[in-house]
C-alpha cells in the first residue's frame, strides 16, 4: 500500500436544484440561475451528506443502496465530472471510469472518433491514441461497427467501447457504476478478467453494483449509502450482512396478513412475504413442473410475474434452493447477478432459469422463489419453503453437492 490515498473524500456534500413541483419555464429558470431575481436562496436536494473515506493503492471498494442514495454522484465527482458543493474530492490523476454508459461519449461522433477522444482526455499523445486504437477495437469486438455514430448502439455496444478504452489504459484507479449488468455474458466475463488483472497490478478500484455476489468476489470493502448518507462503512462481509437485513426488514414491513391460497398453499406472513405490487402468478418446476430430480441432470425453473399496481421497471427475479432437514442454502441465483434486465415498464414477464446440471445429493430439498424492486430495498413477492423438490440420487457424505466423481485405489 502507498502512503497516499488514491481516493480519497472528506465531508463531502452535494446539492442540485430541486425542481420537484415547479414548472420549468424559461422565467423559471433564469430566476433559478440568477440569485438578484430570485431574491431567495434557490431550493436544493442534496444528493451527497458528510461522506468521507479514503481508499489505499490497490484496495477495492464496493458502493451499494437504493436507486438515488448517491452512488452515481460520488462517481462522478471521484471521475471529475461536477465538483463537490462543501468538502474536497481528491483523486489520483491516473483514472479511468465507466459510468453511465455513453455520458461521456458524442453521440454524434463516431465510435473510433470516441475512443480517439476518450484516449486523449486520459492522457495519451495524439499519436499514442492512433496507435492504441487497434488494441481498443480488437477488445471491444466492435471493427464492424466503428464508424458508424455511437447514437445507434446498443447498451451493450456502448459497454464494449467503454472497455475498450479502458483495455488500453494503465489506471491507478479506477471507477465503474453498474455497467457489467448489461452486455452479453461472454463480454462481460472478458470485462472482469480485464478488472482483475488492472486489480493483480495495484489499480484501485471503486464499483457500484446491486450484484451482492460481485461485490463479495470483488471488494475488500463496502460503503452502503442511504439517502446521500453514509450507513455503514466497513469490510464486506460485515456491511453486506447489514444491507441484506434492512431488505429483509423493509419486506417483512410491507408484508400484509392474508388467507392462504389454495392452490398453492400461500399464507401472507407464513410463507409468503413482500408489498404484493408485483406477484408471482406461477412457478414451474422441470418441463412438466416435476418435484422430483435426478442428480447430476439439468434443472429448470420457469416464474411468471405480474404487476398488480401498474408497470415496475426491472424487477429482479431470484431462485434458491435450500435442504429441508437443516435449511441449508445450497443454490442462490438471481437475474441481477446474471447481468439479465427485465426492462422498464415491466408489467407481465415470464423468467427461465436453465441449470445444466444441478449436482445435489439425494434428499428432499425446497425452491424458493422471489421478485424484488430494482435496488434490492425491498421484495414484492417471495415464497419460502413452498416448492419441494425431492432428488434422486446417493447421499453423497455432508456436502453440500455431490460432483461427478469416482474412487479408485492407488497401485
Amino acid at each position: 500500500m502507498s502512503s497516499e490515498p488514491t481516493l480519497r473524500l472528506q465531508d463531502v456534500w452535494k446539492a442540485y436544484p430541486d425542481w420537484s413541483g415547479e414548472v420549468r419555464t424559461l422565467r423559471g429558470v433564469v430566476a433559478r440561475r440568477v440569485p438578484a431575481i430570485r431574491g431567495r436562496s434557490a431550493a436544493r436536494r442534496w444528493a451527497l451528506r458528510e461522506v468521507s473515506f479514503a481508499l489505499e493503492a490497490g484496495e477495492s471498494l464496493g458502493l451499494v443502496g437504493h436507486n438515488g442514495a448517491g452512488k452515481s454522484t460520488l462517481l462522478r465527482l471521484a471521475s471529475g465530472l461536477g465538483r463537490a458543493t462543501r468538502g474536497s474530492v481528491d483523486a489520483h490523476a491516473e483514472t479511468a471510469s465507466v459510468l453511465s454508459l455513453g455520458a461521456t461519449f458524442d453521440p454524434q461522433l463516431t465510435g473510433r472518433e470516441n475512443a480517439l477522444t476518450a484516449a486523449l482526455v486520459a492522457g495519451f499523445t495524439r499519436r499514442e491514441a492512433k496507435a492504441s486504437l487497434p488494441a481498443m477495437l480488437e477488445f471491444s469486438e466492435l471493427e464492424e461497427f466503428v464508424d458508424s455514430p455511437v447514437r445507434v448502439y446498443s447498451e451493450g455496444m456502448k459497454l464494449r467501447l467503454a472497455f475498450g478504452v479502458v483495455s488500453a489504459l494503465r489506471p491507478r484507479l479506477l471507477l465503474l457504476d453498474e455497467v457489467l449488468a448489461v452486455g452479453d455474458l461472454a463480454f462481460r466475463l472478458k470485462c472482469q478478467e480485464r478488472i482483475h488483472a488492472l486489480q493483480g497490478d495495484g489499480t484501485s478500484l471503486v464499483l457500484a453494483s446491486h450484484a451482492i455476489p460481485e461485490l463479495r468476489e470483488t471488494c475488500q470493502r463496502v460503503l452502503w449509502l442511504h439517502h446521500g448518507r453514509v450507513r455503514a462503512f466497513g469490510d464486506t462481509e460485515t456491511v453486506l450482512e447489514q444491507y441484506e437485513n434492512a431488505m429483509h426488514e423493509a419486506t417483512l414491513e410491507r408484508t400484509g396478513v392474508g388467507a392462504a391460497r389454495e392452490d398453492a398453499g400461500l399464507q401472507l406472513g407464513h410463507n409468503r412475504f413482500g408489498s404484493q405490487e408485483v406477484v408471482i402468478e406461477d412457478v414451474t418446476l422441470g418441463a412438466s413442473g416435476a418435484h422430483s430430480h435426478r442428480s447430476g441432470d439439468p434443472f429448470h425453473v420457469a416464474v411468471s410475474i405480474t404487476a398488480r399496481e401498474g408497470p415496475v421497471d426491472d424487477p429482479i427475479v431470484g431462485i434458491s434452493l435450500h435442504r429441508r432437514t437443516d435449511k441449508t442454502l445450497v443454490l442462490d441465483l438471481s437475474t441481477r447477478a446474471a447481468g439479465v434486465t427485465l426492462g422498464h415498464g415491466v408489467s407481465t414477464a415470464t423468467v427461465e432459469l436453465t441449470v445444466e446440471r444441478l449436482d445435489l445429493p439425494g434428499g428432499d430439498y425446497a425452491v424458493n422463489v422471489g421478485v424484488y424492486e430494482q435496488a434490492w430495498e425491498h421484495a414484492y413477492d417471495f415464497h419460502w419453503d413452498v416448492y419441494p423438490l425431492r432428488v434422486e440420487g446417493p447421499p453423497g457424505g455432508r456436502g453440500l453437492v455431490l460432483p461427478p466423481h469416482r474412487w479408485s485405489r492407488a497401485a
